[in-house]
């Protein structure tokens, strides 16, 4: 089906606070996978090993030029990496990464130049002086209906239920629709 960037980007972000994931990481991932639909459609279903739990905080190994972070999960070591690069650190090594293509989209959704290698499962990013990622351009793409009813799932967690008690609490329009 047929999905715009805003509607994939908004629905990776419901669907991120739905699998537990912490509110600023929730935005990087829908960064993410906004510019990873515009430039590389095809690999979208990363998006649902990035989401699979569990999601806790990184076990992250900092030296003077380098930080390593064992069995990383993209959705919490992806923006960690973004910072450590932003902040002076030369390399990050992330170990049996679930999800490289989302990180590397991370990357360049936020306009960061880097170059990387991949030794099996593991990923390592440097910082590069190359010009900045160019922002993706992309009227629609073609989204799997198994990965939207996956991420419309998670997203469904985050809905109020409907009784009496939430909508007098101000869930929906209320009881009395009066507009």
């Amino acid at each position: 089906m047929m999905r715009s960037l805003n509607e994939i980007s908004g629905m990776v972000m419901k669907a991120a606070r739905g699998a537990g994931i912490p509110l600023g990481h929730c935005e990087d991932m829908a960064l993410a996978a906004g510019y990873l639909a515009a430039t590389d459609p095809v690999r979208l279903d990363c998006i649902e090993a990035a989401l699979t739990g569990p999601h806790t905080p990184v076990a992250a190994v900092w030296t003077d030029h380098t930080l390593q972070i064992a069995a990383a999960r993209a959705a919490m070591a992806g923006p960690v990496a973004v910072d450590a690069l932003r902040s002076g650190y030369d390399n990050v090594v992330l170990k049996d990464l679930d999800a490289p293509r989302l990180v590397l989209a991370l990357f360049a959704g936020q306009g960061i130049c880097v170059s990387h290698h991949f030794a099996g499962a593991d990923l390592t990013i440097s910082r590069d002086d190359g010009p900045t990622p160019p922002a993706p351009m992309a009227a629609a793409v073609t989204v799997s209906g198994h990965l939207w009813t996956y991420l419309g799932d998670l997203a469904a967690r985050t809905y109020v239920r409907a009784t009496d008690a939430s909508r007098l609490a101000g869930a929906g329009a209320g009881l009395t629709d009066n507009d």
